[in-house]
């Protein structure tokens, strides 16, 4: 079973089409959220879809917009097993929000390392370092597994994360730039993930259109490291989404 490790569901043009094709699909998608109260609403859609993992999420762009209910992602954090997306974002449009961003993504962390069990899938852009540092200093359970959604950070940064056992899933875009051709190289196999990151960095109507690009995806990266990765991939996201 091909899985998408990212994936934007709830912002797509018709989520319940979607919904349905997987229902009947030989694959899987972690279906990130951006705000806590988006996510009892794709619960529901989703209630008889398995192997859809629906993410509770808080997106650091919209950290200070109005959306950011912290009091709700806390109340629901303990029930969730996928979280995401989270992070931090420091780039020329979100920077003001930094230090708000950095206080609510330690928070979160510190959460998913109380409970444990979880599977996170983390926003880095421009801000690699600090949270590899908040990764840190919270990281202590080894039943959580923190997956860095489309890494655009430095080749220190990067063997930081590996060194912390981090996830990393793997979009078209990477393909596209020198910078992401060097993550796929320096990732460790076992370690990676594929996303598609629908609806922004790809356009879908139909669930084939996923899978397709996943498959894709998956030849490519094949391609940059040298021999076929799709067993391990396969492995890797039963070891993560235990399907």
């Amino acid at each position: 079973m091909i899985c998408d490790a990212h994936c934007h569901m709830d912002l797509m043009d018709d989520m319940q089409e979607l919904i349905d094709g997987i229902r009947n699909s030989n694959m899987s998608l972690f279906a990130v959220g951006t705000t806590p109260k988006a996510y009892s609403r794709e619960i529901h859609f989703c209630r008889n879809t398995k192997n859809i993992h629906v993410g509770l999420g808080m997106h650091p762009q919209l950290i200070s917009s109005g959306y950011d209910d912290m009091q709700l992602f806390k109340s629901l954090i303990e029930e969730c097993h996928y979280i995401g997306e989270v992070g931090l974002d420091f780039s020329k449009r979100y920077i003001h929000t930094k230090e708000l961003q950095i206080k609510v993504f330690s928070e979160i962390i510190n959460l998913c390392e109380q409970y444990g069990e979880k599977v996170i899938s983390i926003h880095s852009l421009k801000s690699a370092s600090i949270v590899i540092d908040i990764l840190r200093t919270y990281k202590s359970q080894k039943n959580n597994r923190y997956i860095f959604h489309w890494f655009t950070g430095s080749m220190p940064q990067l063997k930081k994360a590996i060194e912390l056992g981090c996830y990393f899933s793997i979009n078209p875009g990477m393909l596209k730039t020198k910078a992401g051709i060097e993550v796929i190289k320096t990732v460790p196999i076992d370690h990676m993930l594929l996303e598609t990151d629908a609806p922004f960095a790809l356009k879908v109507q139909h669930i084939d259109e996923i899978e397709k690009e996943l498959k894709r995806n998956m030849s490519m990266i094949s391609d940059v490291v040298g021999f076929d990765i799709s067993d391990t991939i396969y492995e890797n996201s039963k070891e993560v989404f235990h399907y």
